[in-house]
Protein backbone atom coordinates (compact mmCIF):
# COMPACT_ATOMS: atom_id res chain seq x y z
CA UNK A 1 0.00 0.00 0.00
CA UNK A 2 1.11 3.31 0.21
CA UNK A 3 -0.15 7.19 0.97
CA UNK A 4 -3.19 7.88 -0.49
CA UNK A 5 -4.61 10.29 1.96
CA UNK A 6 -4.15 12.70 4.58
CA UNK A 7 -6.15 12.98 7.91
CA UNK A 8 -5.76 13.04 11.82
CA UNK A 9 -5.10 10.03 14.01
CA UNK A 10 -8.13 9.24 15.64
CA UNK A 11 -6.72 7.58 18.88
CA UNK A 12 -4.41 10.43 19.36
CA UNK A 13 -7.26 12.24 19.56
CA UNK A 14 -9.69 10.57 21.80
CA UNK A 15 -6.87 9.94 24.25
CA UNK A 16 -6.31 14.05 24.27
CA UNK A 17 -10.33 14.45 24.80
CA UNK A 18 -10.26 12.11 27.81
CA UNK A 19 -7.13 13.49 29.35
CA UNK A 20 -5.22 10.56 28.99
CA UNK A 21 -2.33 12.38 26.82
CA UNK A 22 -1.19 15.88 27.64
CA UNK A 23 -1.42 16.81 23.92
CA UNK A 24 -1.39 20.59 23.32
CA UNK A 25 -1.16 21.86 19.58
CA UNK A 26 0.22 25.11 20.87
CA UNK A 27 3.37 23.95 21.99
CA UNK A 28 6.54 24.90 19.74
CA UNK A 29 7.89 21.05 20.28
CA UNK A 30 5.81 19.19 17.67
CA UNK A 31 7.74 17.31 15.09
CA UNK A 32 7.07 16.86 11.55
CA UNK A 33 8.62 13.58 9.88
CA UNK A 34 9.40 12.61 5.91
CA UNK A 35 7.88 9.46 5.01
CA UNK A 36 8.74 7.36 1.87
CA UNK A 37 5.42 5.68 -0.65
CA UNK A 38 6.03 2.48 1.08
CA UNK A 39 4.58 3.98 4.39
CA UNK A 40 0.63 3.08 4.89
CA UNK A 41 -0.42 5.54 7.43
CA UNK A 42 -3.45 3.84 8.97
CA UNK A 43 -5.45 7.18 11.15
CA UNK A 44 -7.39 4.06 13.20
CA UNK A 45 -4.67 2.82 14.66
CA UNK A 46 -4.63 2.30 18.32
CA UNK A 47 -2.41 4.27 19.93
CA UNK A 48 0.01 5.37 16.60
CA UNK A 49 2.95 6.58 17.43
CA UNK A 50 6.63 8.11 15.29
CA UNK A 51 8.30 5.15 14.19
CA UNK A 52 11.79 5.02 11.67
CA UNK A 53 9.96 2.94 9.39
CA UNK A 54 9.84 4.43 5.69
CA UNK A 55 11.45 7.08 7.39
CA UNK A 56 13.11 8.62 4.34
CA UNK A 57 17.05 9.54 4.88
CA UNK A 58 19.69 11.99 3.48
CA UNK A 59 21.78 14.60 3.32
CA UNK A 60 20.23 17.79 5.39
CA UNK A 61 17.55 15.50 7.28
CA UNK A 62 17.75 14.33 10.98
CA UNK A 63 15.71 10.95 11.83
CA UNK A 64 12.55 12.48 13.62
CA UNK A 65 12.33 15.35 11.47
CA UNK A 66 11.98 18.91 12.26
CA UNK A 67 10.20 20.71 14.68
CA UNK A 68 7.35 22.32 14.08
CA UNK A 69 6.85 26.17 15.57
CA UNK A 70 4.55 28.97 15.79
CA UNK A 71 2.04 26.79 15.88
CA UNK A 72 -1.56 27.90 17.12
CA UNK A 73 -4.72 26.36 17.72
CA UNK A 74 -7.95 28.52 17.05
CA UNK A 75 -11.69 28.32 16.53
CA UNK A 76 -13.83 30.03 14.08
CA UNK A 77 -16.90 29.42 12.16
CA UNK A 78 -17.38 26.15 13.29
CA UNK A 79 -14.14 24.86 12.49
CA UNK A 80 -10.88 24.15 15.03
CA UNK A 81 -7.80 25.14 13.28
CA UNK A 82 -4.23 24.15 14.42
CA UNK A 83 -1.38 25.61 12.15
CA UNK A 84 2.47 26.45 12.25
CA UNK A 85 5.33 27.94 10.44
CA UNK A 86 6.06 26.10 7.28
CA UNK A 87 8.96 23.49 7.73
CA UNK A 88 11.77 23.64 5.73
CA UNK A 89 15.11 21.27 5.53
CA UNK A 90 17.60 23.52 3.66
CA UNK A 91 20.41 22.14 1.75
CA UNK A 92 19.15 19.00 1.59
CA UNK A 93 19.28 15.72 -0.54
CA UNK A 94 16.63 13.82 -0.47
CA UNK A 95 14.32 11.59 -2.66
CA UNK A 96 10.90 9.76 -2.59
CA UNK A 97 9.55 11.85 0.04
CA UNK A 98 5.65 10.99 -0.43
CA UNK A 99 4.20 11.95 2.67
CA UNK A 100 4.56 13.07 6.45
CA UNK A 101 3.76 12.83 9.90
CA UNK A 102 2.96 15.42 12.70
CA UNK A 103 3.96 14.00 15.97
CA UNK A 104 4.04 15.21 19.85
CA UNK A 105 7.84 15.03 20.44
CA UNK A 106 6.87 15.84 24.17
CA UNK A 107 4.96 13.39 25.13
CA UNK A 108 7.14 9.61 26.05
CA UNK A 109 4.88 8.20 23.74
CA UNK A 110 5.33 10.32 20.25
CA UNK A 111 2.06 9.97 19.38
CA UNK A 112 0.77 10.36 16.36
CA UNK A 113 -1.11 13.96 15.55
CA UNK A 114 -1.60 13.88 11.43
CA UNK A 115 -0.42 12.94 8.53
CA UNK A 116 -0.06 14.33 5.08
CA UNK A 117 0.14 13.24 1.76
CA UNK A 118 2.01 14.91 -0.59
CA UNK A 119 0.47 13.32 -3.77
CA UNK A 120 3.27 12.72 -5.16
CA UNK A 121 7.15 11.94 -4.39
CA UNK A 122 9.78 14.88 -4.14
CA UNK A 123 12.92 15.13 -4.13
CA UNK A 124 15.65 17.64 -3.60
CA UNK A 125 19.54 18.05 -4.63
CA UNK A 126 21.16 20.26 -2.38
CA UNK A 127 18.09 22.53 -2.68
CA UNK A 128 15.14 23.06 -0.03
CA UNK A 129 12.35 21.04 0.56
CA UNK A 130 9.61 22.84 2.30
CA UNK A 131 6.22 21.98 3.79
CA UNK A 132 4.12 24.77 2.95
CA UNK A 133 0.97 25.04 4.87
CA UNK A 134 -2.66 25.31 3.39
CA UNK A 135 -4.52 28.83 4.02
CA UNK A 136 -6.50 26.68 6.21
CA UNK A 137 -3.51 25.59 8.50
CA UNK A 138 -1.73 22.25 9.16
CA UNK A 139 -4.89 20.43 9.93
CA UNK A 140 -8.68 21.62 10.82
CA UNK A 141 -11.81 19.81 11.78
CA UNK A 142 -15.35 20.77 11.41
CA UNK A 143 -17.09 20.99 14.74
CA UNK A 144 -20.49 22.18 14.28
CA UNK A 145 -22.87 20.71 11.76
Amino acid sequence: MAWTVSGWYSDTLKLALALDIALDLERDDHKLALYSNSLTPDFSATAPAYSTTAEVSGTGYTAGGAVITGTTLASTGGYTTWDGDNVEWASSTLSGVRGANAYADALGTNNLILGVDFGSAYETADGSLIVAWAGTGIGRIHVVP
